[in-house]
């Protein structure tokens, strides 16, 4: 698999400068960066973040309750199940899928999700 080379933003080094600076000095990058990208044959291979913004992505990852996208989510959930709603009432979806398709018949559309 081929990755692209940038990533906006972060600073980056090859496998051997790091293993020619040490651990120290990749370390001190990492302090004044937050991050680094390690590249193998220009293609990246690993990011290193100290443990406050490693501890934050993790955060972020499990899901903030207030998060925008998690309130974007609940809505289209809600409106998905508006709409599969109106399709069971009244036997709409059963009566319709119960139906033999027939050529030449024309097929009423209802509204986009």
């Amino acid at each position: 698999m081929s990755l692209p080379l940038d990533v906006p933003g972060l600073e980056k080094a090859t496998a051997s400068s790091v293993k020619t600076r040490g651990w120290p000095s990749l370390m001190r990058t990492v302090r004044e960066k937050q991050a680094l990208v390690i590249t193998n044959h220009n293609h990246p291979e690993a990011v290193i973040v100290d443990i406050k913004a490693y501890q934050e992505l993790l955060a972020r990852a499990a899901g903030n309750p207030d998060d925008a996208r998690q309130g974007e989510l609940d809505r289209l959930r809600a409106e998905f199940d508006t709409t599969l709603a109106s399709l069971n009432t009244g036997g709409g979806l059963g009566k319709v899928m119960g139906q033999p398709i027939r050529r030449g018949r024309r097929t009423a559309l209802g509204p986009s999700l």
